[in-house]
Parts: C-alpha cells; sequence; structure tokens
C-alpha cells in the first residue's frame, strides 16, 4: 500500500524533521509533496499572511498562521494519490488554505505537530490562560485581544470546515495533546489517536568513549567538569523555548554554589548563534551554534553529563527523547509532552512549571549526584526511549493507522 506525505518541509524545523522520520520509517513505498520549489508568486502570498497576522494582538508570543493561500499544485497532487493513503504533516505557511479544509479526501491522515488546527491562528494556546477556548469556544469579544480578531476568525472556519467529519484519521505525538484535542470543539467527535515522534535509537547511542574525550577536549572541558546542555531552534529567540527562565535559574544557582564547584559547572548551548565562549554569571558557556548532522548532535548528548529542557510547552519533546536515547538524564519542566519522556528519579528531574527557583534547585541536586546515579539514570532512559519511541515501536502502530485510514477510504467511496 503505498502512502503519499504531505509536509511544508521535510527538513526545515522539528515538525519537517519529524516528517521526515514518518517518511523513513515507510522505506521506499512513499511519494512526498512539500514547498521546496515554490516560486516567488508563493513566497509573496505567505508574506502577505504574515503581514496580516500583525493586525492582531492576543499577547500570546507563539507563530500565529493565517493559511489564507494554498500552494496550488497540492491539489494535483491529491488528485495523483487517489490510489494511496495520504498523510498530511504540518501544512501551514500557505501549504494548504484554511478555506480548502473541505477538500481534503476521506480516509486522510492527519498529524498534528502543534495546535494550531483545534485552535484560532495560534499555534500553542496561551499557557497564561486559565479558559480554553479551543474547548468552550472562541468568541469575537474577548478580553486582552485587540485589533482583528484573527482567533476568533479561523477557529469559526475550522470548526465549519472540520467539526462534522468522521472520515479523517488525527494523530498526535504525547497525551498531553491527545487528552485536549479529544476535548477541543473541533475535534471531539474525531478519531484522535496517539502516534509519538520516532527516535532512531542505533544513531541516537552513547558514543564511544574515544569520542566523548575528543569532543570534551576540543572544548576545554575536563573529565571532572559537570556539563549541562541546552538546545532549541532559533535559540532565544524562540520564547517558549524558556531560555529566559534558563538564565534565571543559573543566575540562582551561582549563589547556591561555592566558588571552586562553580568552576567545576559548563554550559553549552546548540542551535543559536555560534559564539564561541563566554562568561555567564560565572559559569563558562559555550554557543556551538546550529548543528545540523544527527550524529554530531548524538555526540553532543553523549558527551553532556545533563540536558536542561526549560520549554514551557513542547507537542513531544524531541531534544529530550533524542538526549535519553544517548543515556544523558534530563531535567524539564513536568508540563505538556515532556511528562511521556521524562519520569522524574528515574530518567530524569522534573520541576514544577515554570518555577526558576526549583529549576535551580534540580541543577543543584543533579551537581551533588553520585556518578553513579546520573549512570542510572541515563540507562533507564534510554530503555524507557526504545520502549515507547525507537522505530519499530512506531512503525508497527503507525502501519496500523495506515490500513485503518485505508479501510476508511474504501468505505466512503461506497
Amino acid at each position: 500500500m503505498k502512502v503519499s506525505l504531505v509536509s511544508y518541509s521535510f527538513k526545515k524545523g522539528g515538525a519537517a524533521l519529524a516528517a521526515a522520520k514518518f517518511k523513513t520509517l515507510l522505506g521506499n513505498n512513499v511519494d512526498t509533496f512539500c514547498q521546496l520549489d515554490a516560486g516567488r508568486i508563493q513566497f509573496l502570498k505567505r508574506l502577505v499572511s504574515f503581514a496580516l497576522t500583525k493586525f492582531q494582538f492576543d499577547g500570546n508570543p507563539v507563530k500565529h498562521s493565517l493559511n489564507l493561500f494554498s500552494y496550488q499544485p497540492i491539489f494535483k497532487f491529491i488528485q495523483s494519490s487517489k490510489e494511496s493513503v495520504i498523510h498530511f504533516h504540518w501544512f501551514n505557511n500557505d501549504t494548504l488554505s484554511i478555506f480548502n479544509l473541505h477538500k481534503i479526501p476521506s480516509g486522510v491522515i492527519i498529524t498534528l505537530h502543534d495546535e494550531w488546527l483545534y485552535c484560532g491562528a495560534e499555534h500553542y494556546y496561551n499557557i497564561q490562560e486559565q479558559h480554553l477556548d479551543f474547548i468552550d469556544g472562541y468568541v469575537f469579544f474577548r478580553k486582552g485581544v485587540w485589533g482583528l480578531h484573527w482567533n476568533y476568525i479561523l477557529w469559526k472556519i475550522k470548526h465549519y470546515k472540520l467539526s462534522h467529519r468522521d472520515d479523517l484519521i488525527y494523530t498526535v505525538p504525547s497525551k498531553w495533546m491527545l487528552a485536549r484535542a479529544k476535548k477541543s470543539l473541533i475535534l471531539k467527535q474525531a478519531d484522535v489517536r496517539l502516534l509519538p515522534n520516532p527516535i532512531d535509537v542505533s544513531l541516537f547511542q552513547p558514543s564511544h568513549l574515544a569520542d566523548v574525550i575528543r569532543f570534551r577536549k576540543s572544548h576545554h572541558l575536563k573529565r571532572d567538569d559537570i556539563v549541562f546542555c541546552f538546545g532549541a531552534i532559533g535559540g532565544k529567540k524562540n520564547l517558549l523555548k524558556g531560555s529566559n527562565l534558563l538564565n534565571e535559574a543559573i543566575a540562582r544557582l551561582s549563589l547556591k554554589l561555592e566558588k571552586n564547584i562553580i568552576e567545576r559547572i559548563k554550559f553549552v548551548n546548540f542551535g543559536g548563534p555560534k559564539l564561541g565562549e563566554s562568561n555567564n554569571f560565572g559559569f563558562t558557556t559555550i554557543s556551538l551554534g546550529h548543528i545540523a548532522e544527527p550524529a554530531k548532535l548524538a555526540n553532543l548528548y553523549s558527551s553532556v553529563d545533563c540536558l536542561v529542557v526549560p520549554s514551557l510547552v513542547e507537542s513531544f519533546g524531541q531534544v529530550a527523547a533524542e538526549a535519553l536515547s544517548c543515556e544523558t538524564p534530563v531535567i524539564c519542566f513536568e508540563c505538556s509532552g515532556l511528562k511521556d519522556i521524562v519520569e522524574n528519579e528515574k530518567t530524569g528531574l522534573t520541576v514544577e512549571p515554570f518555577s526558576s527557583r526549583q529549576l535551580a534547585e534540580k541543577m543543584k541536586k543533579f551537581i551533588l549526584m553520585s556518578e553513579e546515579r546520573r549512570k542510572e539514570l541515563g540507562a533507564n532512559g534510554r530503555r524507557h526511549v526504545i520502549r515507547q519511541f525507537s522505530y519499530p515501536v512506531i512503525r508497527e502502530q503507525y502501519l496500523k493507522i495506515i490500513a485503518d485510514a485505508y479501510e476508511l477510504k474504501k468505505k466512503h467511496k461506497k
């Protein structure tokens, strides 16, 4: 059975890389569609959509998308994939218009890489809001929203186009998103299933000792240094990645430790600009910049002692899962998709959201932890990832969903 994958990209961004991994699971029996060859006109359409989002201010610092336009070749691809099971991944950036959602054929799988599909224009609902509009319904006049209320307009269109449909299968990468999607007014009657992102545990595995020594030596990291790592696409620009909270925690940590211990604590970050070595609250900090090669990323995870993920929200928690697969423990806030990956005192340490004070305490706890205990957390982490997110495990789940989608497609053809 052939599968056709649709995504804005298979290379740029976390959702794109996740979509590419599902392509890998299927081997050669797959077609793909993306905006890789989109020209200037499509770029201008995207620019218009982006500019119009600026007419709304809702206090939510996440990406907002209107998807007013479709990338026209998508309809030809859908038509040519009539005999295939079509799997939509991230189709924002005007890959498929909000006005064309009804053109999605029966039996299609739609993977949600964020909350956009069941929310308004925002890709994640505001984490500071107690009242959940995607569950109770968006209203036009909303306290805290100024300008043109795109969240309400887009939610109404999506509700009209999708809430009645029983011929699609939706997947989400975490139990947190599964619960929220099933409660949402748009998807509460839909078939929504859990399908975590696959982790290549043969690639993301502990590096050989010689490679670890080489990495640490090249960055002037001693064997007895305790090295914390932080990574995010876009670096500190993405507010949801929590770099400001991490910075507050580092400041607090510097006040809790003796000078001789501070000298042994190092911080390494990746995903942002390559700045080399600097000093942050007395701690040596090394900024490695963007790391494109997964093998180099795996060696980085293996060469540090702990990954810190201070994210405010994660649909899954790819970086945390990859680090655990390399037997590197993780410290994170106990929130969103990270709860599926990091188990407190078992695969790492979790922190009450979103306390920089407690984050500093957990980092200090890790520093004072024995080397044997750290290794135990890391080994537990790899076992957990293999059991829950490895390619064979996710492939089996994915093939079952594909088979169900095919049957759904046949049913609605009759």
